[in-house]
């Protein structure tokens, strides 16, 4: 079906109730097209509904406690429909209990809830029968012009029994709902009119940027921007539009999603020069003084690694040397350092997917059939949703079409 918008509604909007009609009049704009709502809590009640279970239950019933903590999303959906009934709109709010329930999971281990704000992991698969339930109840919904309003954060299991999908979870409902619906777009409703170059809880002169490719929106989510659960990202399957905006604005960061798993290998040898010593970690404006060397001649820096006794820079090979000759004065000036390294002929690849944020198993996944043709790995990298593998430069052709073939499935 076509048509279908997906709005996530987070608790940062749900501040005071006259919200509610406040933010589901502003929705009316976006009518005919088809819209579905994945509300939370207002902000702070699970929070609240957390400590008031333990303060009465400190020892808790793992499937009373989920479903107890639960009930705060469950309170924002009656709340948005009673909301849009006051608005005169066709709606209705499908609850965790009722029989259109959409989203249903296998937990594979169950998860004490985090007491704070954070975005968990719950290890979870997708069962059919949300499929099915998508299909025979909430599709004929929204072609009559109803609005869907599904509470986020809760799921049933196989066996009816009502479960959450962990702290942050709502944003996880949305990626499923969206995906479930075959969405045309998500939009991220917010208090902003979008993703900000600068967190505006901290600076208020930030920039809305206009476009996000999915790569950077991993990027920007995993080191703890507020967009998103980065982790919801992983959710993604056919979803190609996200939008980030305000209830006052149409406009906000658009975000487009590419191929799943892009590999690319470096197309020039680099070197690496490495520092060994001691205390690295603890010896202040270590990297400043090897960067301004490097930059006063032009000198591009690819990679850094940092351990406690060593400190490895890589730069193109073909100005290794006078990187070389520029970073050796360095021994005598820092005390902590003893002896500087040179070594050319390696090659970089890069693996990156949103769906590595968090993925555990992904370095073995990667690495195993690299080592079972027999190259040597210089070293591996990751920075939330890169994977960086270096390798000689003779080995770097190969090591990508291995690379290459791990993933190949997820691309066709």
């Amino acid at each position: 079906m076509k048509n279908i918008k997906v709005f996530k509604i987070g608790g940062s909007l749900l501040t005071t109730p006259d919200k509610f009609i406040e933010i589901g009049r502003s929705l009316l704009k976006y009518r005919p097209k088809k819209i579905c709502l994945v509300v939370s809590a207002m902000k702070g009640n699970t929070d609240n509904l957390i400590k008031t279970y333990l303060s009465a239950i400190p020892r808790p019933d793992f499937y009373n406690f989920e479903q107890f903590v639960g009930l705060g999303e469950v309170q924002s959906a009656l709340l948005f429909e009673s909301a849009f009934i006051n608005l005169k709109q066709r709606v209705k709010a499908i609850l965790p209990w009722m029989k259109e329930w959409p989203i249903y999971i296998s937990l594979r281990e169950k998860g004490e809830l985090s007491p704070k704000k954070i975005n968990e992991r719950r290890n979870f698969s997708l069962l059919k029968k949300s499929r099915m339930a998508v299909k025979k109840y909430l599709l004929p919904l929204l072609k009559k012009g109803t609005i869907i309003i599904i509470p986020g954060f809760v799921a049933r299991d196989s066996r009816d029994r009502i479960l959450t999908l962990g702290r942050g979870g709502s944003d996880i409902s949305a990626l499923l709902m969206a995906e479930l619906l075959g969405a045309e777009e998500l939009v991220l409703l917010k208090d902003v009119k979008g993703v900000m170059s600068l967190d505006p809880g901290i600076i208020k002169t930030g920039k809305e940027l206009n476009y996000l490719d999915s790569e950077s929106l991993g990027l920007v989510a995993a080191s703890g921007a507020q967009v998103l659960n980065p982790i919801s990202l992983k959710h993604r399957t056919s979803l190609k539009l996200m939008r980030v905006v305000s209830t006052k604005s149409r406009g906000g960061t658009e975000i487009r999603f590419s191929k799943e798993v892009t590999v690319q290998a470096s197309k020039t040898a680099f070197a690496v020069l490495t520092f060994i010593g001691e205390a690295i970690p603890e010896t202040p404006g270590i990297l400043h003084k090897i960067s301004q060397r490097l930059a006063r001649h032009d000198i591009s820096i690819y990679s850094i690694t940092i351990s406690d006794n060593l400190i490895a820079i890589y730069t193109a090979e073909q100005r290794a040397e006078p990187a070389y000759r520029l970073l050796s004065p360095l021994l005598n000036r820092i005390k902590n350092l003893k002896v500087l390294n040179l070594k050319k002929g390696i090659g970089k690849i890069v693996v990156r997917s949103l769906k590595f944020i968090n993925e555990p198993g992904i370095i073995k996944k990667i690495v195993t059939p690299i080592s079972k043709k027999g190259i040597n790995l210089w070293e591996v990298l990751t920075v939330h949703t890169d994977v960086m593998v270096f390798v000689e430069y003779k080995d770097l052709k190969p090591t990508y079409e291995i690379i290459k073939n791990i993933f190949k499935e997820k691309n066709d």
